[in-house]
């Protein structure tokens, strides 16, 4: 007897063929049933309903494509080997930097000293990690390590805490940074390390005013050319990583512009806090691909965070915080 059958070649190029041809009607149905909803849902709830249906449409949609997006980008990352050299990072390594032996795992664990050498950075091998938790450290050290990281192409992968130059730099180093459950990122606008003076400024993206530190006095002359240097390397390393023409120094949200020049107007000092910035801007605005295992839900949760740390305040900003 003859096997009508297709065979495996013939069948797999139908499938592929009917996948081509269903998946565009498909989707066209899901958008119409949602809409759909939508509309009935606005037209029982009158007119103010309907006002409210389309922008509980807009925030589903959102949500809806984020979530899609994020499942590609989790495609991209390797949970398990992360998992793996965060384990090798926390064992009985050299601190504040250890290289593993077969030079595929780089561990930062400690403040970022203004004397460290990249030449010890420039051993990790191309696409390796980068694993990191740090509190604080030099902006200009930070930039430099990171410009070697992403010329590696290497992944940096955050446990436990990652704040101040940390966040500001090492987290924007390279291609993609994944970040794992329960550790706190936050960044904070760093000071030139002279006595420095608060004014308010109008952001190119036309937001809530942001805040500017900037030395109060000139600059003695012998640090006048290191500070200037920092400043456009600082410039640069920005421009070579965001996608956001408008975006200005430090990385911040609306939300959290206007709770810093509040607590700014009301104290009249600078407030020099931390804040987390949500995964949302964290997309639109830098080229990186960033993944977070869960970021933080609540201020509360990001209080519980921070007090298990031993941190004063820190600023949650959250999705969809009103202007972003």
């Amino acid at each position: 007897m003859f096997d009508l059958r297709l065979s495996d070649p013939a069948r797999k190029e139908k499938r592929a063929w009917y996948s081509l041809t269903l998946l565009p009607l498909q989707t066209g149905y899901l958008w119409y049933s949602w809409g759909r909803c939508v509309y009935l849902l606005g037209t029982s709830l009158g007119f103010a309903g309907l006002e409210k249906a389309h922008w509980l449409f807009v925030f589903l949609t959102l949500g809806l494509v984020l979530h899609s997006g994020d499942s590609r980008a989790q495609q991209d990352f390797d949970r398990e080997s992360y998992y793996r050299a965060v384990e090798y990072c926390r064992g009985d390594v050299s601190r504040p930097m250890a290289l593993s032996p077969d030079n595929k795992i780089l561990c930062f664990d400690g403040p970022i000293a203004g004397d460290l050498s990249t030449s010890f950075v420039a051993g990790l091998e191309e696409e390796g990690l980068f694993v990191v938790r740090s509190f604080e450290g030099v902006g200009a050290t930070a930039i430099a390590i990171s410009n070697v990281l992403r010329n590696r192409r290497a992944t940096v992968v955050i446990y436990d805490h990652c704040l101040s130059a940390c966040a500001n730099y090492f987290f924007f180093a390279s291609l993609q940074t994944y970040v794992l459950k329960d550790a706190l990122v936050a960044w904070r606008n760093g000071g030139s390390g002279f006595p420095d003076c608060t004014v308010l400024v109008t952001p190119r993206d036309e937001g809530p005013k942001k805040i500017r530190r900037a030395p109060c006095a000139d600059i003695p002359r012998e640090f006048q050319t290191g500070y200037e240097a920092f400043l456009s390397a600082r410039e640069l390393f920005y421009w070579e990583r965001t996608v956001d023409s408008k975006f200005e120094y430090p990385p911040d949200t609306h939300h959290v512009r206007k709770i810093l020049k509040s607590l700014y107007v009301e104290a009249g000092v600078f407030p020099d806090l931390v804040w987390t910035l949500n995964p949302w801007y964290l997309k639109k605005t830098f080229k990186a691909k960033i993944h977070y295992e869960a970021y933080p839900q609540s201020q509360e949760e990001v209080d519980s965070m921070a007090a298990r740390l031993h941190l004063k305040k820190v600023i949650y900003d959250p999705w969809f915080a009103p202007g972003q």
